[in-house]
């Protein structure tokens, strides 16, 4: 009896810190060059983003222009990991003095800001 109560209780247990502890997401690239503010602003945009997904609602990786939406599961009986990587914005910083670009991390300086073809005197 006290064996049963014993091992009812160490699952519980298990169970209940598992669903508390969130991990955070392994962030590689460019994005940790970034103040620390950004870089939190991003990151909740990003788990807000993950966790409107059914089947892949944790917020796993940052890598520069990408993250990666993911889920683990093992129910004892089967095993699973789905995930999936979404863009960012273009536009969206990336690192000291960079922007995302079609899922690229690329210098401000290298884009295009003038429209070319524009002419002078007329802006739209």
């Amino acid at each position: 009896m006290q064996l049963t109560l014993f091992i009812v209780i160490v699952t519980f247990v298990h169970l209940s810190c598992e669903v508390q502890s969130e991990s955070s997401p392994k962030i590689v690239g460019e994005m940790n060059n970034l103040p620390e503010y950004c870089k939190e602003s991003l990151i909740k945009e990003m788990k807000d983003q993950c966790s409107g997904h059914l089947f892949q609602p944790t917020l796993v990786e940052v890598s520069d222009c990408t993250f990666t939406c993911g889920d683990w599961h093992d129910n004892g009986l089967t095993r699973a990991t789905s995930r999936h990587t979404i863009n960012l914005k273009d536009g969206t910083p990336c690192g000291y003095s960079k922007v995302c670009i079609s899922g690229n991390c690329v210098q401000t300086c290298s884009r295009d800001y003038v429209k070319i073809g524009a002419k002078k005197g007329v802006y739209k």
